[in-house]
């Protein structure tokens, strides 16, 4: 009998480490529940909303966050929501992402180095009022700078401005390489871009399910970034474009993109840094092509042999006060039409420049033997507007043009010239981008231009 004893206590013994083990087993469990629970609370995704809203400036909310050690931390309904006084015109948020997930390399993090395996946006979606970018790209002064009065173009014959300074550089000196680690990647699905007027609802640009993986850190590497289609003012411009990066620390890089918009071939390259505020370079390319015709104002029409066209956008990603761009455009032979009368031009050129979030045509030009076009115009970021444009002919050329043009312009105001052989008719445009106003002449009546 005695000998039975120390096997029950034996099997006892057994049955106790077993519910110790699963104890210990259950226990992380049981914190990663008590913990995704804590983590869904409206307390936790208030803190947690708070966090992005300091750092960010824009008011956010959290629908919840949960946490594994094996799949990182995940935030859900993400949602920073418009300024104020833009909300009442637009009501979808400024950025609503559906997931938001970190993987961090808890190797790294338990070191205290703040590495990250991976960041995965789940249906992104960014809607940028273009009156909210206009504010971000003002120079920050305490009064805003007076729209100077546009200047009559110079006389047709006279050489053309400059090409525009090319832009300080923004990116610094390149740090060594750190030491290799594995790479980084911010895996985007189904994420959209739109620029819209809130003012007037309308959408300007659109770019549509983006898909992929981007590298972001560590060793080099090369991806694949999925668009579906881009747009602009409702009409698409292109679809299934395939871009394809290369990472090699500091700088992403778009290899050159070559593709068609509105049926116009195009090629496009750029770099982004991985410095504070994200440098950033984009250039584009229009090579020399025939311009179909397409329409103008008052039912007119235009067209050219060849066009070409340069551009380039420089700048910190995250303060658009730095932005800075140039568009320089050249054609050969353009041509317009207006009524039944087509007026044929040697050559035609543009320049336009962006600095300190002010837009300049600062010389547009279509030079003929008979007739030339001239004019200029400017964009300020609060979005008011100035520009004139200047026609030169024989005095009956002119008439005739403006007469078909506005035929409710009884007499056209016309401005005399050094020559009598010449003569010009000067229209002066003003007003914001919402309500245009046009004088018609120097001494002319001026006109609503309605949208």
């Amino acid at each position: 009998m005695d000998s039975e004893a120390p096997i029950g206590a034996k099997r006892r013994g057994i049955r106790g480490w077993r519910w110790v083990i699963f104890s210990l087993l259950g226990l992380p469990a049981g914190i990663i529940l008590l913990g995704n629970l804590s983590l869904s609370s409206p307390w936790v995704c208030h803190r947690i909303a708070a966090k992005i809203e300091r750092r960010t400036g824009m008011e956010t909310r959290v629908g919840g966050a949960t946490w594994s050690p094996w799949n990182g931390a995940a935030i859900d309904a993400v949602e920073l929501l418009q300024p104020v006084p833009l909300r009442a015109a637009l009501k979808q948020p400024l950025v609503r992402i559906d997931s938001l997930r970190v993987t961090p390399v808890w190797k790294a993090w338990l070191r205290g180095r703040l590495e990250v395996h991976s960041i995965e946006l789940v249906s992104p979606r960014f809607v940028l009022p273009l009156e909210l970018a206009s504010h971000l790209a003002r120079p920050q002064k305490t009064t805003p700078p007076p729209v100077a009065a546009a200047t009559a173009p110079p006389a047709a014959g006279l050489p053309g401005p400059p090409a525009p300074t090319p832009p300080a550089a923004v990116y610094p000196p390149p740090p060594p390489a750190p030491p290799s680690q594995p790479t980084g990647w911010l895996h985007l699905k189904n994420a959209s871009f739109t620029l819209v007027h809130a003012s007037s609802h309308r959408t300007l640009i659109e770019i549509a399910k983006i898909t992929g993986s981007v590298p972001i850190a560590g060793d080099h590497a090369q991806a694949a970034l999925k668009i579906d289609s881009v747009s602009a003012f409702g009409n698409e411009l292109a679809r299934n474009l395939a871009a394809q990066l290369d990472w090699t620390y500091p700088l992403l890089s778009l290899k050159p993109l070559e593709t068609e918009i509105a049926g116009y071939k195009l090629v496009l390259a750029g770099k982004i840094a991985s410095f504070s505020g994200l440098p950033i370079q984009i250039d584009a390319q229009l090579p020399r092509q025939a311009l179909a015709a397409f329409a103008l104002p008052f039912d007119g029409q235009a067209s050219a042999e060849a066009i070409t066209a340069n551009a380039r956008f420089r700048g910190l990603l995250l303060a658009p006060g730095t932005w800075q761009g140039d568009l320089i455009a050249e054609s050969l032979a353009p041509g317009i039409r207006v009524a039944a009368r087509e007026t044929k031009f040697d050559r035609g050129s543009a320049v336009t420049i962006l600095r300190g979030g002010v837009i300049s045509c600062v010389d547009a030009r279509l030079i003929g033997d008979e007739l030339s076009l001239l004019g200029n115009a400017t964009l300020l970021a609060d979005g008011r507007a100035a520009g004139a444009a200047r026609l030169v002919a024989a005095p009956e050329s002119v008439t005739g043009i403006v007469s078909r043009i506005f035929p409710h312009l009884a007499a056209p105001s016309l401005t005399p010239l050094a020559t009598p052989q010449r003569a010009a008719f000067d229209l002066e445009a003003f007003g914001n981008i919402s309500q245009l106003f046009l004088r018609l002449g120097r001494d002319g009546p001026v006109v609503n231009l309605k949208h």
